[in-house]
């Protein structure tokens, strides 16, 4: 009776396996039967908001993550609808319901689809941590890979029959998480190239913290026959990106950068080159910034708000006042001075420090436009000073963020 126990778990791993292969060779063979470009279905693509009704996701002190994700999805698809004519939007969810995985990934099947891409956000014990990651299915490379994977797959717990489901699946397992992640092989070439695009977007677009493309194994993609990821959009549980996803506008820019990425893999899917001269593309990067560029208290004096803040329209001339303007990032401040070439800022070329009530701020960059100090911003997060933010000078006098912008309006 031991032996026979012992034996169930290798029984069971063996027809996960082989029902893989299988899974694989027919979807290898139904791709390798249909000619390239004669197919006369538009291009469809299903957008999949994360959890929802009394599945709420993870949650910051004021969002869930079922309406984050919503709210993305919906921005997302008026986006291609109003812009791509030749694409077809599918929605696993338009309002607050709860679906179980395996529906999703029905409703993309059902819809014969080129493309389905499932939005997010993230979560962290440490509320420091932010930035935006993108997932597609595979091995886990990391331990925290693999946790973001059982975090999202959990879900099935509210699913009333999960054990039929998911073949006896265990979301609390890694052994049972890593086994199934060979699903999605015959679509992974295409599906990194999206996740790359979006990763791409999110820096250059919406000034977001670039956490990489990673590979972990998600329920929800287990069984689409189709290129599939699934992008963690930020943390909730950062505070300051829980305020910036939150938002109508953050939620917009996220919407905008998801939109920008998918349009250049469609048309490299279709075997189509085309160069896009539209207000989409001509948008400024973080256009209407306020909860992305939120300096702290003491660059405000208590003006908490930046709401009609806009990056400068560089296609204008500036006036010698306006080109007294620029941007910086601090990036540290001690009670006692180092010198710009000290070791903690090794690596770094341009470095400069004022003192100001006692205490000595170090600053890098001399930036015309906001945009680039808010990537420069980005980038010293990513490398250490986590608690780096722009500010505004003119000529040698430093003033607020919303000031620095009205004075560029013509």
């Amino acid at each position: 009776m031991r032996k026979q126990n012992r034996a169930n778990p290798c029984s069971t791993r063996l027809l996960l396996w082989v029902t893989g292969v299988v899974h694989l060779v027919f979807l290898a063979s139904a791709q390798a039967g249909a000619p390239p470009g004669k197919s006369t279905k538009p291009f469809t693509v299903v957008i999949d908001a994360g959890h929802g009704g009394h599945d709420p996701g993870c949650h910051g002190t004021r969002f869930h993550e079922k309406d984050v994700a919503l709210g993305i999805a919906l921005k997302l698809g008026n986006y291609i609808e109003k812009h791509c004519a030749d694409v077809r939007v599918v929605y696993t969810r338009k309002t607050d319901v709860f679906l179980e995985l395996n529906e999703r990934a029905r409703v993309a099947n059902d819809a014969d689809a080129d493309l389905f891409l499932c939005i997010h956000c993230n979560a962290s014990p440490n509320k420091k941590v932010f930035g935006s990651e993108t997932y597609v299915m595979g091995l886990h490379k990391t331990k925290g890979n693999l946790e973001v994977a059982k975090r999202e797959n959990s879900a099935i717990l509210l699913e009333d029959n999960y054990q039929k489901n998911y073949e006896n699946f265990d979301p609390n397992s890694d052994e049972a998480t890593i086994i199934f992640t060979m699903y999605q092989n015959a679509f992974l070439d295409k599906s990194l190239s999206l996740a790359s695009k979006i990763q791409d977007a999110y820096k250059g677009r919406a000034c977001r913290t670039d956490k990489g493309v990673k590979q972990a194994g998600f329920l929800v993609l287990w069984k689409t026959s189709m290129p599939s990821l699934l992008t963690e959009t930020g943390f909730l549980t950062n505070p300051r990106e829980e305020r910036y996803l939150g938002s109508e506008k953050g939620q917009d820019q996220m919407a905008h950068a998801l939109f920008l990425a998918f349009r250049k893999y469609k048309d490299e899917f279709i075997g189509q080159k085309r160069a896009y001269d539209d207000e989409l593309e001509r948008r400024q990067p973080c256009q209407g910034i306020a909860e992305i560029a939120e300096p702290a208290e003491e660059q405000l004096a208590g003006d908490s708000s930046l709401s009609d803040v806009q990056t400068q329209d560089t296609t204008k001339a500036l006036t010698p006042e306006q080109a007294r303007i620029l941007f910086s990032v601090q990036m540290y401040s001690s009670p006692k001075s180092l010198p710009v070439n000290s070791e903690r800022f090794a690596g770094m070329s341009d470095v400069w420090r004022v003192q100001q009530e006692g205490m000595y701020k170090y600053l890098t960059g001399h930036f015309k436009e906001l945009h680039e100090a808010l990537e420069e911003q980005n980038r010293l997060r990513g490398h250490g000073f986590k608690d780096a933010f722009v500010v505004a000078f003119e000529g040698e006098k430093r003033i607020t963020i919303k000031e620095a912008m009205q004075k560029l309006k013509h």
